[in-house]
């Protein structure tokens, strides 16, 4: 079922159909949520910064994911591995995983701070909710900043990822919830191609030229 042309056009879609106060912060989960945040922050005119979490990628199958990172090492594990790997293959996992959160931190975020986020709305925003775990990885983490309410707002997600969401945020909010098995984000999109570190930085400069981006030039 295709729905959107690309991840800019699906943010254009969230952001007709998505009410959201004039106190909130758009926090774009890299690389795939940057376009679909864009479209909104620039649609609504708000404020954006990224929330730098990565999937932990399931040995048997890199499309699916046991838990997610988030950039201060912190994990969320999902209980899904079974005793299907080891628990050194999981560590070698873990290990680059982090590695490249710490590179994407580096690259587009560059030695910013976080922001205050109290009595403010947090958004975490990407192109789509699988298992959910990244998004919740992200929310628990910008809890830590005192955001008033937290919401995950996607065009798509599955009915799973709804439910787990749900326990970490204040408010969920998808354009569209799949109930279908087996649940794939890219079968949404006409376009659905791996984002380089390019086409974020360069969606990133335009935000930073039209004074919505909150982090530093690296």
């Amino acid at each position: 079922m295709l729905l959107f042309e690309n991840r800019f056009d699906a943010g254009l879609k969230l952001a007709e159909q998505l009410q959201i106060p004039d106190n909130a912060v758009l926090f774009a989960v890299p690389r795939g949520g940057v376009p679909v945040a864009y479209a909104v922050a620039v649609e609504k005119e708000l404020p954006l910064d990224l929330v730098v979490v990565k999937k932990l990628p399931a040995p048997w199958n890199p499309e699916a994911g046991f838990g997610a990172m988030a950039p201060d090492g912190t994990v969320f594990w999902a209980d899904t591995l079974g005793g299907r790997v080891s628990m050194d293959t999981v560590v070698e996992v873990g290990r680059k995983v982090l590695e490249e959160v710490k590179r994407r931190e580096r690259v587009y975020r560059g030695s910013s701070r976080y922001p205050d986020l109290f009595g403010r709305l947090a958004v975490v925003i990407d192109d789509g909710f699988a298992s959910g775990y990244t998004a919740a990885r992200g929310a628990s983490f910008l809890r830590w900043l005192q955001p008033e309410r937290i919401w995950c707002v996607a065009p798509v997600c599955s009915e799973k990822a709804l439910k787990v969401l749900r326990e970490f945020c204040d408010r969920v909010f998808c354009l569209h919830v799949s109930r279908e098995l087996p649940f794939a984000v890219a079968s949404f999109y006409a376009d659905f191609h791996d984002l380089t570190d390019e086409e974020v930085l360069a969606y990133l400069q335009d935000l930073r030229r039209r004074g919505l981006l909150l982090t530093e030039e690296s």
